[in-house]
């Protein structure tokens, strides 16, 4: 059984004796966990031995005072993939509209829930640089759920936010997925106009930005509470657990740790590997997020990982020619460390000056 997502270490340390590898295939913060989470995961301990609160009232209080928003308005789930799924269970919708390249689990959860949900792709071009383009409103049915995920993985690609509210304009429900928007410069979240548009729900996830991938947490906020509640109901509960849920806390508190280190780090670095890897002759999709999809000629996951690092192959997503890779955005040290390998793989000593 192949497992396509990034981030499996375990598998890479089994193939290759127990070694370690240096992992660019999962787009998680390259700082790893703030002293705060690091504290409340100790202070979790005393929580252990009793049942998760199942509605996460501390954490759901915590991201309300957070972005100004009512309580009663987010969802907590065991990762933004949990919530994915349970958006579908809940919503059952029989039609939906992905982009094509995107994260796969949309679909993935249609099929699992809905059966019989016909599910269409817009395909998002390469010649467009892979933007979502207003042609897409004339896809658009009114029973349709459409899922956007804002910036997009696997390219890190950016849709305005008037685009987005012409969609949901057309729309039952769309799912703006904002997973990756904390480490853009641009934000263009659709938070601020959930009241307006009960209709839009927002999923995001504490994965990413706090580098927490193993306490799997992530959420989504929606005006309509009917759904909110509906999310309840599809699904086991005591979902998240009391680890989770204070770690969460703590973390929905750190909001400068977001801006003044980890974002401008971020587009630093990213300007930085963009250059590089164009000067390589690497083709490279321009990118708001901590991550890059690149393509080239040579088969990049193997020859990188003889050499003890991990990227992710983007073989498996719809809309992507072979050749595309994603990789992460990480510290200047481990990103020329990548830099060196991947011109060693393509036999170049010197950069391409373009």
């Amino acid at each position: 059984m192949k497992f396509y997502h990034g981030g499996d270490l375990v598998s890479y340390a089994e193939k290759h004796g127990g070694e370690k590898a240096l992992d660019f295939s999962s787009n998680v913060n390259p700082f790893g966990i703030t002293n705060g989470i690091a504290d409340a995961a100790e202070a979790a301990i005393d929580e252990l031995s009793i049942y998760p609160d199942p509605y996460c009232r501390e954490l759901r209080t915590a991201l309300s005072g957070k972005y100004g928003l009512p309580a009663d308005w987010f969802y907590c789930g065991n990762g933004a993939a949990d919530v994915i799924y349970r958006i579908a269970a809940a919503v059952k919708p029989l039609s939906a509209l992905v982009t094509a390249p995107t994260f796969s689990e949309y679909e993935a959860s249609l099929e699992a829930a809905v059966p019989d949900c016909s599910v269409k792709r817009f395909t998002l071009n390469e010649s467009e640089g892979f933007r979502v383009t207003d042609s897409i409103l004339e896809e658009i049915d009114a029973e349709d759920t459409v899922y956007i995920c804002n910036p997009n993985n696997p390219t890190g690609v950016l849709t305005s936010v008037e685009l987005l509210l012409e969609i949901a304009g057309k729309c039952k429900l769309l799912v703006a997925d904002e997973c990756f928007i904390e480490f853009t410069e641009e934000q263009p979240t659709l938070l601020p106009y959930l009241a307006e548009f009960p209709n839009v729900m927002v999923l995001r996830s504490f994965t990413k930005m706090f580098a927490i991938p193993g306490v799997r947490l992530g959420y989504c906020v929606c005006s309509d509470n009917e759904l909110i509640d509906k999310l309840y109901s599809s699904g086991p509960p005591w979902n998240v657990s009391a680890f989770a849920q204070k770690i969460g806390a703590a973390a929905a508190a750190d909001t400068d740790y977001i801006e003044d280190k980890v974002r401008k780090y971020i587009a630093k670095q990213r300007g930085f590997l963009t250059m590089c890897f164009k000067n390589i002759g690497l083709t490279v999709v321009e990118s708001s997020a901590n991550y890059l999809l690149i393509k080239s000629e040579h088969d990049l996951q193997a020859g990188l990982e003889s050499k003890g690092i991990l990227i992710r192959s983007c073989d498996d997503y719809s809309g992507l020619s072979p050749g595309y890779y994603r990789i992460a955005i990480r510290r200047e040290e481990e990103n020329l460390r990548l830099i060196a390998a991947i011109m060693e793989i393509k036999g170049k000593k010197k950069w391409l000056r373009q």
